[in-house]
């Protein structure tokens, strides 16, 4: 799974932390079946996650 400690080891983001890399560069990943196209799958799940939980949080805090 991606996580801070999952480094991408190529082109242009070489040596940047998957977390920080841009959204477009994890989707051309996948949209060329890069080697490491799970690891870009895996970071774009999480970032969605976090999205889900922080919606739920909201709604959760407006009906208290």
């Amino acid at each position: 799974m991606a996580n801070n400690t999952t480094i991408c080891d190529f082109g242009l983001h070489q040596g940047e932390p998957y977390t920080q890399l841009p959204v477009s560069f994890l989707k051309w990943m996948i949209d060329v079946n890069h080697q490491k196209s799970q690891c870009a799958r895996d970071e774009l799940a999480r970032r969605n996650r976090v999205v889900e939980q922080q919606r739920e949080a909201l709604l959760a805090e407006k009906y208290e």
